[in-house]
């Protein structure tokens, strides 16, 4: 529960007072004045105050979705979005999983931000994500990464991990955020200007002499490759450095031919004994590019992560396979939790509860819907459903013929009811996808905006919510944001079947298409 004192209170409180031109006295009274009138105990200090900032005309955000500097990166992070521009994108490598024998595939992404590199490994289908022809996105762009996660690297410290929840966009560079971070170009130095343990060097200079290839076992048996040359300053000038790129098997380095000006984005300086001679050499690896020639490469990368491209229908084929269900899925019984209708597409989606505490979520189209909308068959009623799909791995049914959802007579007592979900915002479960019902009031009029996807422009909206424990904001997508339009500061609500989702170790909620939003009267 916030408290006068809180530090974030404190800061709100001091905003408030400049934009309303203010005291800080007479807007504490008016918070006290609004919780009463709300009712005694329903809403915090901090709570209030986004009601009293709305009488005065003050627009205030309770913001949380703050991208995470790169410096600043924990361990063990969910939710974690981060802006960054590109230094290098690695080869992936498809790999075996000893747990299944499956194919998976890993690769690595090399951004910075204002503050410092760091390592984003990517996992099966986010490499495509990445190389997305759609997207366009190369070295030297500025991209934002969402739903990324933390663990610990070879060394012990947080690395930025990608999945297949993973979000990717391409930043334009007119964009504030991006023009505060340095472009690759402020970065290059020359061969003659290099020194020892230098890392995420950018170097650019004139390839001199034969560039060679070879391959050899190591101590361990498995086969590894490099590719040499040496190199001056772009004119010719200075001492020629060795370079050595290991196991990297992508055109860049195929194709080098002697005199080609190249940059080399992601390569590291250290001393080396070769010959008998001990000296300073540029040594890079499979996420060493050449901006030059990453066009070609880009292709060909595209081409080597086609195995798990997402399909047209989002899911990857080791997904497809995954989810295979029986061609006649067997009935289960439930109890419905929530029950929305959408004029859009004409259907029922439902949220179902079994004698398992299963959350299962059912799409009742044709007969079904109809059969829905004529009978009694609403919150808390126990149904048998016989589904025509039914996918184990993500509990999604659907039904369309008339006799696959009926009422059951039994009342089942195994089965919990709707009011089992039903939470205050400081016990909102910390499990990511935990599905939960709240009472609330508004703290702000609801926002839309248009949010670039790789699918085009898509329409969200947002409200920032609270109850007496604490505050939380709730986010409807696409034909889902319309549940919130119509809401406003001062609006007491009631969130039934949202999802809990986390956001740089921050809650907030998510409508899903069986959520339903209510309102309710406020009463002193």
């Amino acid at each position: 529960m916030t408290v006068v004192g809180d530090s974030r209170f404190e800061d709100l409180i001091s905003d408030l007072s400049v934009r309303a031109n203010s005291d800080r006295e007479t807007l504490l009274k008016l918070i006290q004045e609004k919780k009463s009138k709300v009712g005694a105990g329903y809403l915090t200090d901090q709570g209030a105050l986004f009601l009293v900032a709305s009488d005065l005309g003050v627009s205030m955000d309770y913001d949380h979705q703050r991208p995470a500097s790169l410096s600043h990166l924990e361990l063990d992070q969910r939710s974690v979005t981060v802006l960054g521009r590109i230094l290098s994108i690695g080869v992936p490598k498809i790999f075996t999983r000893k747990g299944d024998s499956t194919k998976g595939m890993i690769g690595k992404l090399i951004i910075y931000d204002s503050t410092t590199p760091a390592i984003v490994t990517l996992w099966d289908t986010a490499t495509s994500k990445i190389l997305d022809p759609n997207l366009g996105i190369k070295p030297g762009d500025t991209i934002k990464i969402s739903e990324a996660y933390t663990k610990p690297g070879l060394d012990g410290k947080p690395e930025l991990n990608v999945g297949e929840k993973g979000r990717v966009e391409k930043l334009d560079e007119s964009d504030p955020n991006v023009k505060k971070i340095e472009t690759i170009d402020r970065f290059v130095i020359l061969p003659s200007n290099v020194s020892d343990g230098g890392k995420f060097l950018v170097i650019r200079g004139k390839v001199a002499g034969e560039v060679r290839k070879s391959s050899f076992s190591r101590s361990d048996g498995s086969a590894s490759t490099l590719t040499s040359f040496s190199m001056t300053d772009e004119l010719g000038s200075g001492n020629a450095m060795r370079v050595v790129i290991w196991n990297n098997s992508s055109p860049n380095f195929e194709n080098l031919r002697e005199g080609d000006i190249i940059t080399l984005l992601n390569v590291r300086a250290k001393i080396s004994t070769f010959q008998n001679s001990t000296a300073l050499e540029i040594h890079g690896d499979e996420n060493t590019c050449i901006r030059e020639s990453f066009d070609e490469t880009q292709k060909w990368l595209i081409e080597r992560t086609k195995e798990f491209a997402p399909s047209e229908g989002g899911s990857s084929a080791k997904e497809k396979s995954a989810t295979t269900t029986p061609s006649r899925p067997l009935p289960f019984v439930g109890r419905i939790i929530s029950k929305r209708y959408n004029s859009g597409d004409k259907k029922y989606h439902l949220l179902l509860l079994d004698s398992q505490k299963r959350k299962i979520s059912v799409t009742a189209s044709d007969d079904a819907a109809k059969n829905l909308g004529e009978n009694e068959i609403t919150t808390d009623v126990v149904i048998i459903c016989k589904p025509e799909a039914f996918d184990q791995s993500t509990l999604r049914a659907s039904c369309s013929s008339a006799n696959s959802i009926s009422k059951v007579v039994s009342k089942r007592p195994d089965i919990p009811l709707s009011s089992s979900l039903v939470v205050k915002v400081e016990d909102l479960p910390a499990e990511e996808g935990a599905v939960v019902s709240l009472e609330l009031i508004c703290l702000n009029d609801q926002v839309s905006r248009e949010i670039q996807t790789k699918e085009g422009l898509v329409k969200r909206s947002e409200i920032s919510v609270a109850d007496h424990t604490g505050e939380v904001k709730v986010f409807g997508w696409r034909n889902l944001s319309k549940q919130l339009e119509e809401f406003s500061a001062g609006d007491r609500i009631l969130l039934n079947a949202v999802e809990v989702q986390i956001f740089e170790g921050r809650k907030f909620l998510l409508l899903k298409n069986y959520s339903t939003v209510e309102k309710k009267p406020i009463t002193a």
